[in-house]
């Protein structure tokens, strides 16, 4: 995989660039998210000249003689898993440490955090629990179509995430506890997603949650800045866990049409408001905690199901036994 840090013909600052038919660079730049520029000729001449040895940066100076001049999306088809990889991992702290060596990475199965299966295709990564340490950028466009899973809770990630550019096969995606930005288009997220954990993060916009994976049984975007509106009356039917609190939501909540699998739904500490009817619970919930928003008017409680109110001023609280 080749790419470097070289002057923009549109701009006049430095800016990182994935050349992605040019096969004579060796990756050095670790740290950012880059923009991806694809090129559909090799006719490119480099002048290089080193500006700080310590910071093992390049910058050349670049003369395009027969180039698109387009800017074009990624697509992952055109790297091997082994280039994606080293590509999604440069984005992060110390890749050494994952792959052993920036320079000459091992093979892709033999990386830390890393799981393959028997035909040698990438299907997992974790990267959890570097706290301070685990700075970088998360590029999902870079992930092969084999990864099923990726891990990455605890850590410093910060930018934004595209939750388009998943892989289709991906089934387990949890970047909790981290620092990104951004907004969340759930409604781009791939059919074989099963968990989406992106707790305690940054996250601001609303969401909608009409559109999920049908397989979709577990959703946590706890402690962000979400606000708006939701709506629960189009969950997928295999949903069982819901974890909106600590954020921003409001208006009205209607529990009359969740699925028959739900379990869980946690809601507490938001500004949702109104009265609930809760006369129409499957038989399969757990937990309902609704606690600390601005419900109102009487609530009558069905026996066998642990519903948690308390923080709502205005509620009247009458238990069926």
């Amino acid at each position: 995989m080749q790419y470097d840090v070289f002057k923009s013909v549109r701009a006049t600052e430095f800016m990182t660039i994935v050349l992605v038919n040019l096969p004579s660079f060796i990756p050095k730049y670790p740290h950012t998210k880059i923009p991806v520029f694809l090129f559909n000729s090799y006719c490119v001449n480099f002048d290089f000249f080193f500006m700080h040895k310590m910071l093992l940066k390049m910058y050349a100076s670049t003369h395009f003689a027969c180039v698109d001049d387009g800017i074009g999306k990624f697509d992952r088809s055109m790297l091997c898993q082994q280039d994606l990889m080293e590509l999604f991992i440069f984005g992060l702290n110390e890749p050494e440490k994952i792959c052993g060596n920036r320079d000459d990475p091992d093979d892709v199965c033999a990386w830390k955090g890393i799981t393959c299966n028997d035909d040698g295709e990438v299907e997992e990564f974790r990267w959890v629990f570097k706290q301070e340490n685990g700075t970088g950028t998360v590029g999902f466009e870079f992930l092969p179509w084999s990864i099923k899973i990726v891990v990455m809770w605890n850590n410093a990630l910060s930018g934004t995430i595209q939750l388009a550019d998943l892989p289709g096969k991906m089934e387990v995606v949890d970047i909790s506890f981290n620092n990104l930005i951004g907004c969340l288009d759930l409604d781009k997220l791939p059919a074989t997603v099963r968990t989406l954990s992106l707790s305690q993060n940054k996250f601001t916009g609303d969401i909608s949650l009409e559109n999920l994976p049908k397989c979709l049984e577990y959703l946590s975007l706890v402690d962000n800045q979400l606000s708006g509106t939701i709506c629960l009356t189009s969950l997928p039917t295999a949903f069982q866990s819901l974890h909106l609190h600590k954020n921003n939501f409001e208006g009205s909540l209607n529990f009359t049409q969740l699925p028959n699998s739900i379990r869980h739904i946690i809601l507490a500490e938001n500004h949702f408001s109104g009265t609930v009817n809760l006369g129409n619970l499957p038989e399969s919930m757990r937990v309902l905690d609704i606690r600390k928003n601005a419900i109102s008017g009487a609530v009558r409680v069905p026996h066998g199901i642990d519903i948690r109110l308390d923080g709502n001023d205005e509620v009247n609280v009458e238990r069926i036994e």
